[in-house]
């Protein structure tokens, strides 16, 4: 097995020992050397700091919402943006965004008490302040929050808005389906008139012995 050198792993190695499977001893977290865990844990520290690049671009957010038929897809949304314009601090997404990091650095088997111990340390050696992470935690799940109500409240929107139209080309349909029809009849009716009005001046010319007249010429042919 390659030897996992991820910050989570190196800062777990100051707080618990492993037995010989390499899962990780319940207990008293342990200190490794001279140096006590917080300074140990401060030594990695600076060896991942935080490093803050430019503000991610905002994005753009995109009656009853029908229920999908089929399996849903997660989208990929740019949740940075997200909380920009729910105009959280970009400090805050650095403090939650280095707690998740570490969370994802430590082996799934570590219990969660030393889970705990580990990431409020490492936290800490950062120069975060974990009152501050929970705060800014419930921060992103009131935009999440407030983010997802108002896509809902302009996708209805946009759905309504469909639906009228709809609504309104269904009608004209039918409209135009039924002028179709009505000069249809009427085509009908006048034709049906012509040929009895033919029978009767057939019937004159016949009387008198008279060819019937010629048929109108067609259109002409250049």
């Amino acid at each position: 097995m390659p030897e996992d050198k991820s910050l989570g792993s190196k800062i777990l190695g100051l707080f618990v020992e492993t037995r010989d499977d390499g899962t990780p001893e319940e207990g008293t977290p342990v200190v490794g050397g001279e140096k006590s865990a917080a300074e140990l844990v401060a030594e990695l520290a600076s060896q991942s700091a935080p490093k803050k690049g430019p503000p991610p671009a905002p994005s753009r957010p995109m009656a009853s919402i029908p229920l999908p038929s089929g399996p849903i897809t997660p989208a990929t949304v740019d949740f940075d943006a997200v909380f920009k314009n729910a105009g959280l601090d970009p400090a805050e997404l650095d403090r939650v965004r280095k707690a998740e990091e570490l969370l994802k650095g430590l082996p799934e088997a570590t219990p969660k008490d030393i889970k705990r111990q580990i990431v409020e340390a490492s936290l800490k050696a950062f120069g975060f302040d974990v009152q501050k992470i929970g705060q800014a935690a419930q921060n992103q799940l009131k935009a999440v929050d407030t983010w997802v109500r108002v896509t809902e409240q302009q996708t209805a929107k946009a759905i309504t808005d469909a639906q009228g139209q709809i609504a309104q080309l269904e009608d004209k349909v039918i409209s135009l389906k039924a002028d179709i029809t009505k000069r249809a009849e009427q085509l009908a009716a006048m034709a049906a008139a012509a040929d009895s009005r033919r029978a009767q001046v057939g019937e004159v010319l016949e009387f008198f012995q008279l060819p019937p007249a010629a048929p109108p010429p067609g259109p002409s042919k250049t």
